[in-house]
């Protein structure tokens, strides 16, 4: 094989700057690496000068294509016939794999990685690779990156599951970098030959690396060559495994067979307990996954019942007063009764048509806030203005039931002007005081209020029957009511609370709650100072 006519011809081929451990420049500047290597020991075989330009990969390409180039190394076979190129044979075989980070991830396994939900992936971005992943796992998310480096660190992040990538590239970057924690898995894909890709024009070229690999393949330098650059980053997640090996091939010379038999006695016992652990680890996934979906069922199910029962208690609120207005007035039909008895079947008529109004723009504020259509009117506002009003108003009906009722303002300090939207802080007040009123028997209500140049803070505190820890979390939802029953012995929607929190959210603030059975309750309400130049 090695004579061979060699003529007089000078080539050049083209190598990639940056394709570790296949063709790279060093720290001192120099093109090293396998393909390297390969090339080099064919021009010493036949004493040929074979030029060598370095480039990036795109720059190499277009080199040949224009034919300032003989040829390429590190090429990938395209898989189909190619009527402008010829392929060398391979000289090695590239492929894709999963790496992870075995800190976060000490079990790692493609069955674990089928099982998982919404797993984060970071990967170059191809539809190829996109697709076989989502093949394994559906719900797979990806982080796309530009750079093998930039891949290596993104096994440093938690939220990331695992990486998927060429298998010896990305080794080679992780030992590089000292991340002897990053680890692959066996599972290959993707595997493809590599070798030169000379120009058509070039087929003397062609003959004689084909006929050099041929010759280094025969005499042992190609296995040299292959130790030095790919051999290093061949290995893989089973550490046992690959020690296991070593010790027998070594001890193999003293003990033999017997050792031999023990060795792969071992490693099948190994497999089998690493498919029970990975069998738990997906009954145990599973069994997670059944009881969430059963809370899920149970959620979904008490969300039912509470929209019934609301839905009910509208009807109810609806057809009460109603019923209330419709009686009365055929009682006003009646001339048998007296003006004082007419004027006060007026009254009943009166507070039912209110009951009834009110009931209505709750439910449409609820519609519009749930919908998005309600709007925030930012203009100037007085705090204090607001709160004496509201204690004006409730003070006849606080009396009326023997309670007390206070406002009392903490803050002295100088306040620039209030900018936010009156008719909602005013209805979030109206509501919070309404309820307190409502459901206090006995005692007192207390409105306390403080004003910053930040924001301006609430606190409705009363002494009535409370809310129960185990409502306390979902008041302010809609549908969500203490007691939703006819029976519970008070008027009311019950949408006051969810209009309130609506409100407040709208106006960028918050509203919370603390409360105990029998004892009372206090809701805090804080509503930010608005930009001025936010006025409508």
């Amino acid at each position: 094989m090695l004579p061979l006519h060699v003529s007089g011809e000078e080539y050049e081929i083209g190598f990639s700057n940056y394709y570790p451990p296949y063709n790279y420049l060093n720290d001192d500047g120099e093109l090293v690496g396998f393909n390297v290597d390969i090339l080099n020991a064919i021009k010493k075989l036949y004493q040929i000068d074979i030029k060598i330009n370095v480039s990036d990969w795109s720059t190499a390409n277009k080199n040949l294509e224009e034919g300032k180039l003989a040829g390429v190394a590190g090429a990938h076979y395209s898989g189909s016939h190619d009527n402008n190129y010829i392929y060398s044979r391979s000289i090695v075989n590239t492929e894709h794999c999963f790496l992870y980070n075995r800190n976060y991830h000490p079990n790692f396994s493609i069955e674990k990685f089928r099982s998982m939900r919404e797993p984060t992936v970071a990967l170059w971005k191809s539809d190829v690779l996109v697709g076989y992943i989502k093949s394994i796992n559906p719900t797979t998310k990806f982080k796309f990156v530009n750079s093998y480096g930039e891949l290596i660190t993104m096994l440093d992040r938690t939220e990331t599951t695992c990486i998927f990538a060429q298998r010896v590239i990305s080794i080679y970057h992780a030992q590089k970098a000292g991340k002897d924690y990053i680890l692959n898995l066996n599972h290959r894909i993707l595997e493809r030959n590599m070798g030169f890709k000379i120009s058509k024009n070039n087929p003397d070229l062609a003959q004689i690396i084909n006929n050099g690999l041929e010759v280094i393949f025969a005499t042992g330098e190609y296995h040299k060559i292959y130790e030095k650059w790919i051999a290093p980053y061949e290995h893989n997640d089973n550490y046992w495994g690959r020690n296991i090996r070593y010790i027998i091939t070594g001890s193999s010379l003293i003990l033999g067979l017997f050792l031999l038999s023990l060795g792969v006695n071992y490693i099948l016992k190994s497999r089998i307990n690493k498919k029970t652990l990975d069998l738990q680890q997906q009954l145990e996934l599973n069994s997670k996954i059944v009881k969430e979906l059963e809370k899920q069922k149970i959620k979904a199910i008490e969300s039912e019942k509470i929209k019934t029962a609301f839905l009910a208690n509208m009807s109810h609120e609806i057809r009460t007063p109603m019923n209330g207005i419709i009686g009365f007035t055929d009682l006003l039909k009646n001339c048998n009764y007296s003006e004082s008895e007419h004027k006060h079947f007026i009254d009943l008529i009166q507070q039912s048509g209110y009951r009834m109004m009110d009931t209505i723009n709750n439910i449409i504020d609820v519609s519009k806030l749930e919908s998005g259509l309600e709007q925030t009117k930012h203009a100037k506002v007085n705090i204090q203005k607001i709160v004496t009003e509201l204690h004006s108003f409730f003070l006849p009906e606080a009396k009326n039931k023997e309670l007390q009722l206070f406002s009392e303002e903490i803050c002295t300090a100088p306040v620039e002007t209030f900018i936010s939207d009156e008719y909602k802080i005013n209805s979030i007040l109206t509501n919070l005081i309404k309820n307190a009123i409502k459901f206090t028997k006995t005692g007192h209500i207390k409105i306390t209020y403080c004003i910053s140049n930040d924001y301006a803070d609430f606190w409705i505190e009363d002494t009535g029957i409370g809310i129960s820890k185990a409502k306390q979390s979902t008041i302010f939802d809609q549908f969500v009511q203490e007691d939703l029953s006819h029976s519970r012995g008070f008027e009311g929607s019950g949408l006051g609370l969810s209009i309130s929190k609506g409100y407040a959210t709208l106006l960028g603030g918050s509203i919370s709650l603390e409360s105990e059975t029998q004892k009372g309750s206090k809701f805090h309400v804080r509503i930010p100072n608005l930009d001025k130049t936010t006025i409508c």
